[in-house]
């Protein structure tokens, strides 16, 4: 039996983060992944994530402000380029659009905002609701590569790092945690679930979670037309409000931004079947993209809508939308729900850290049902 000071279940980006912010402070770390690095079955894959001050919820643009100095202290410690800031927009109903300005204002962060004639003429490959508001320091994470650079730096750094190794069981041993894989057994004072779709089957049992509901999102990417083939046409954005959806300040009706090489990615909310994660076929719906495709018709004039290439992620769905980030006896779990924590990676890593090591949770939101 191994005997680690933290076991990091989850090498998608939060638990990469969190291992490799462990490891740098000096704590022996075994990182467990049951596929390989930057893999495609879970919620952290693909080229790109949207980055954005730009919340409604002033806890996230809090969160988001101490993200982004996060990054770039990340970018230098490991010499990659993974957050680029080209640009953010949001439009929708003029409550949202209210409310993101507020929040940008607590912080004294620039925006702009104009009519939809006027995002239009700047923005020709879009139409726009009633309400627009742009953030230049938003724009895009690079997903793959985020992940792939922090699980080579854990290493680097002296991790035991294990790939295609899945774990069988947590279970506790009084103040201890027993990790078991198919070919060892760790014994640590702490271990960090991070495991995305498979939080609940892994530690369910052991600690009291919210509702959990696991499904997979489906966007695609779009081709630009010639004339607006340059990147600059194409910052992030955030549609709130059509299709129906609106009322949670988290909630948004559709998202997008460029992926270099791949085109401008658009995902719409719908209704979504509970999926089994361990189950799952990675079938595409048809009718589920010729709905996009009616909403890239009436919104996005500039892409071409026969190009589209539909791709699939998990979400893991809290029913408020907001992340579990806290620790119960030797349990860390780290779970940034809901389809909208890629952004904070660095700053997430550095906070469950803090908790595996001992801390706790100050943010009521963050925490494990009591």
């Amino acid at each position: 039996m191994q005997q680690v000071d933290h076991v990091v279940i989850g090498a998608g980006a939060m638990g990469a983060a969190t291992a490799w912010e462990l490891t740098r402070r000096g704590r022996s770390v075994a990182l467990i992944e049951q596929f390989g690095a930057a893999h495609k079955n879970g919620s952290s894959h693909g080229g790109t994530r949207i980055f954005r001050l730009s919340y409604r919820s002033s806890l996230y643009t809090d969160l988001a402000t101490l993200a982004l100095p996060d990054w770039r202290e990340m970018e230098e410690a490991t010499g990659s380029h993974l957050l680029e800031q080209n640009g953010q927009l949001d439009h929708g109903y003029q409550e949202a659009i209210d409310d993101i300005a507020r929040s940008l204002d607590r912080h004294n962060r620039s925006y702009e905002r104009f009519s939809p004639d006027e995002a239009q003429a700047r923005w020709p490959g879009m139409n726009f609701d009633s309400h627009v508001l742009y953030s230049p320091e938003g724009g895009r994470c690079f997903s793959d590569k985020t992940v792939s650079t922090l699980i080579d730096q854990t290493r680097i750094l002296g991790a035991d790092v294990k790939l295609e190794t899945k774990v069988i069981s947590v279970d506790l041993d009084g103040d201890y945690a027993i990790v078991e894989t198919a070919n060892e057994t760790f014994r640590t004072p702490s271990v960090v679930v991070a495991a995305g779709a498979w939080v609940n089957k892994l530690v369910g049992h052991l600690v009291k979670l919210p509702k959990l509901v696991v499904d997979a999102g489906q966007p695609a990417h779009f081709q630009p037309s010639a004339n607006l083939a340059d990147e600059t046409y194409w910052p992030s954005f955030l549609h709130h409000g059509a299709n129906g959806r609106g009322g949670s300040p988290l909630e948004a009706s559709a998202y997008g931004l460029y992926t270099p090489g791949e085109g401008f990615k658009i995902g719409t909310w719908s209704d979504r079947e509970a999926i089994d994660p361990d189950n799952r076929d990675f079938s595409i719906s048809e009718p589920y993209l010729e709905g996009m495709k009616d909403y890239v018709r009436e919104w996005f004039p500039g892409l071409d809508v026969d190009s589209a290439v539909a791709t699939t992620c998990l979400f893991t769905n809290t029913p408020d939308e907001h992340f579990i980030i806290d620790r119960k006896g030797p349990i860390t779990v780290c779970s940034p729900c809901s389809g909208h924590g890629f952004k904070f990676v660095p700053t997430i890593g550095k906070m469950t850290a803090d908790l595996a090591m001992g801390g706790n949770q100050k943010t009521p939101e963050w925490r494990l049902p009591s």
